[in-house]
Parts: C-alpha cells; structure tokens; sequence
C-alpha cells in the first residue's frame, strides 16, 4: 500500500512540474504530462496544413508576438514582428544552435559542420568556408560563366520538350548543385546519385518541421516505427549524401581532382591544425552546403512559374521588359539593376511565397527580455519571417500578389526593412550571391525564349510546408518565342 501511494505522489509530482510554465513565460497553449503542447497542436495541423500555420493562428489567438510553448520536454518559444525578430537574428544572446537528437541525426549523429553548430567550432569554420570558397571563384565574376552553362542545358531540356507539358524542377535544382558542388569539390555529382539524393530531401522536407518532431522528442520511437517518424528517411538520405561525400574525399586524397576547390583547402589545413578540422567537420560542411543548395532555388523558380502561369498579365509585362532591355543579351546580374519590373516579380515571389517560413533554429545562450516576459537559457527559439512578410502592418493587401509594391514613384526598386528571405545578421544565409544571381538568370533565360502555359486551370501556389515552403509538383508547356 505503501508503496502505492509513493507511485501515487511521484505521478502528481511530476504531473504539476510537467504542466507548470517557467516565470514569465510567454503566453501559449496549455501543457499535458509528456506531450507538452504536440497534442493540442497536431490537432489543428489538418486544419491548418502545416505547424508553422498553427503557431501563426495560436500568436493571433494569444494576442502575442512572442509564443510560449512546450514540445515533449523542451521549451519552444515562435517569435513574430519585425522588432522581435530583428533582437533574435542580430543579438549574440541568440546566436546558439539547438542541440537535439534530430539535428545530430541529420548530421549522422555528430555536431558538426557550419549550420547547426555555434560557439568556437561555428567562429572558426564559417569564415573559413566563407573564404576558401571565394578563392575558388564563389560570388565572382566567373560563377555567372557556370550559370551560364547550366542556363545552357536547361535551355536545351526545353528545346527538346517540343512544347509538350515537363517539369524543369528537378533538372533546375541538379544545375544549382552542381555549379556549389564545383567550388565545394571541384566536379559535377555523378547523375544517378544526385537525382536519388534530391528525393530524399523533398521527401524529409516534407515529413519534418522545423522542431523536429516526435523523433526528436522521443528517438526511442526511431526502434518501433521507423517510418512513421521519418527515421528511415533521413537514414536512407544520409547514406546517400554520404556515399557522395566520402567519395569525393577519397579521390581528392588521391590526387584524382584537380583544383583549388573547398575540399582540397580544408584537407590542406587539417594537417596542421587537427584541433578542429577533422574529416567530420569536413563531411558536415559538405553537407550542409549540399542540403542548403539542394531544394531553395528550385523551389524559387518552381514558385515563380507557377505565379507566371496564375498572372499572364504580370508574366506578358515581365517579357516585354527583357525583351525591351536585353533584347537576344545573355542575363547577368547586373541586369537586375535594369529590370526593374523582373526585379521587384522575383522580390514578390520571395516574399509571397518565403521559403524558409521559420528561419533555422536559435537557442537561447543567456536569460533573455522580449516584450516583458522572460524566455529561459536554453529555449528553442524560431523566427518566422513567414508571418513578416504577411503582415498587413508592413505590407498593403498581403494576401495579393502585386510585384508593383516593390517598385516606388520613380520606378525604382523599392526594398524594404522588414523582407529578410534570406536571413540577416551574422548566421545570413551565405549561399545569397549564388542563389540571386542563379535565379535571376535562369529565369530570365528561359523567358527570353519561352513563353509558359498550361492546359486547364493553373497550378496552386499554395506552399507545402514542412523543414521549408515547397511548391506542389506541376508540369507546364515552354513554347518557343516567335
């Protein structure tokens, strides 16, 4: 009997501990024993379609910028509003990294690489990626001669289409890939292996948020239902990108690569500093740039046909201006300083259709103040720019997508302080140059040529949302320009 009631008084115990909220903690739903908030959020999720719509619907029913929630047993704090989300991406308070199962998972079971690290490893290892990619040609002039190339044979898919109805999707992101895999290892990625590593990514794209979800919660789940909670995605997704990587290292070991690419750099220097520049942070750089540059841009463009296909007007109004301006010219970047109405289309297609809705994850290194309540050292923090570039304070008819709002009075490109789609701050997304000037250009090389229609009715550019914003899978005619 005894020791009954002792099981008895420890359920209660833990009971109010798991349900009491921190001091100050910002507003939120209500908390269970185990589950935190997962259960009242999964139940909206078919409402809504995506956690990060939940949350955004949960910060209006609260009536706060700052969400204050609980998953499994980790404090997660949204954060929303211009204000906030400028303190959280430019203050050092917030310059950690979640460090969870999920995201060691992902990194196959290491903290490693540039992403997902912070402190010394993260000062160390950005600017030296930063850096050693540049001298290998990255963000110069050169790289528009590999845009070139892949604009090239992109071009060439669509001549061979015939008019019938494709999907560049895939072939767009293999063309991104491979110009960052140049300047990473100095090759292409052989096709076969690059194709069954971008399926897996769209896949666990798809399968996880941002928070990682149950498996992260719980990884002994990973061992009862591996399907279900996306383990044997990411498994298989690892296996894939390392059998990329680790072969890529081999052979530059070997001396099989020529070049001045990343790799050859990094290997370089690990044999005289091993303190941290082991072939572990070497593999984890590797793929953080891979899964960075492996479903964004495409997704871009996937996004910007789509709404080219829902506006005729704005997609007839965007080739007369590259018509008028560049005439037959191969686009450069530059050129976006002259194409203004193209400019402020694409700057549109970022901000109606962000993706990446919550920036990656922050922790909290210290105590930290917002809006009068306290969020805890140690709280995942997600910031989402998503509801930014929604919101109605900052942006006329933000459910309309109007390319003109990024244009002012004297028809110039008009861009404001609160459209971040690609991050601020010191943790900015360093693939920017690339993913600008690649999207700029293909884009502009296609509609130079092409005009994009589709038979019945257009595609919804409603995003799929999960780790990121995807569009839905379409297929669209490239008809030949007269």
């Amino acid at each position: 009997m005894l020791a009954f009631l002792l099981v008895i008084v420890i359920l209660v115990i833990y009971y109010i501990l798991s349900t009491v909220k921190p001091k100050r903690y910002p507003p939120g739903p209500k908390w269970y024993p185990v589950f935190g908030s997962f259960g009242v959020i999964n139940r909206r999720m078919d409402t809504y379609g995506s956690q990060w719509k939940v949350l955004s619907e949960m910060s209006k029913e609260f009536s706060t910028n700052v969400l204050g929630l609980k998953l499994g047993n980790k404090l997660v704090v949204a954060v929303y509003g211009e204000k906030n989300i400028r303190q959280v991406i430019t203050e050092k308070e917030f310059d950690g990294r979640p460090d969870s199962f999920f995201l060691r998972l992902r990194s196959f079971g290491k903290r490693v690489g540039i992403t997902f690290v912070d402190g010394p490893l993260w000062r160390e290892h950005r600017p030296f990626a930063l850096k050693h990619l540049r001298l290998g040609g990255f963000g110069k002039q050169s790289m528009e001669q590999d845009i070139h190339g892949q604009l090239s044979n992109l071009l060439n898919i669509l001549d061979q289409s015939n008019g019938n109805a494709i999907s560049i999707r895939t072939p767009i992101a293999m063309a991104l890939i491979n110009i960052v895999w140049k300047y990473v290892a100095g090759e292409d990625i052989k096709e076969n292996k690059l194709r069954q590593f971008l399926n897996y990514t769209s896949a666990r794209s798809k399968a996880f948020t941002l928070a990682g979800g149950y498996l992260d919660q719980w990884p002994w789940l990973r061992f009862i239902f591996p399907n279900w909670t996306g383990y044997n995605i990411i498994k298989n997704m690892n296996k894939a990108m390392l059998d990329i990587i680790q072969d890529t290292i081999r052979r530059h070991k070997n001396n099989s690569v020529e070049g001045n690419d990343y790799i050859h750099s990094f290997l370089k220097e690990m044999y005289n500093n091993k303190d941290t520049y082991s072939e572990a942070q070497l593999v984890g750089v590797c793929l953080d740039i891979l899964i960075a540059a492996s479903n964004t841009g495409s997704s871009v463009l996937d996004f910007a046909f789509i709404l080219l296909l829902r506006h005729p007007d704005v997609q007839a109004k965007v080739c007369e201006e590259i018509s008028r301006i560049l005439g037959d010219d191969t686009p450069t970047w530059t050129d976006s300083g002259r194409l203004i109405y193209t400019s402020a289309f694409l700057a549109e297609v970022h901000r109606g259709c962000t993706i990446a809705p919550f920036l990656g994850g922050r922790r909290a290194l210290t105590d930290v103040e917002m809006d009068g309540y306290l969020i805890p050292m140690g709280t995942t923090v997600l910031v989402s720019t998503g509801d930014l570039h929604k919101d109605p304070n900052f942006w006329d008819e933000p459910d309309k997508f109007k390319p003109e709002r990024f244009i002012d009075e004297n028809g110039t490109l008009r861009i404001t302080s609160n459209f971040h789609p690609f991050g601020l701050g010191r943790r900015r997304c360093p693939g920017e140059p690339l993913a600008k000037s690649f999207v700029f250009i293909i884009l502009v090389g296609i509609l130079q040529k092409y005009n994009i229609v589709c038979n019945g009715k257009p595609p919804s550019a409603e995003p799929v949302i999960g780790l990121l914003a995807e569009p839905i899978h379409f297929t669209a005619q490239f008809v030949r320009r007269l």
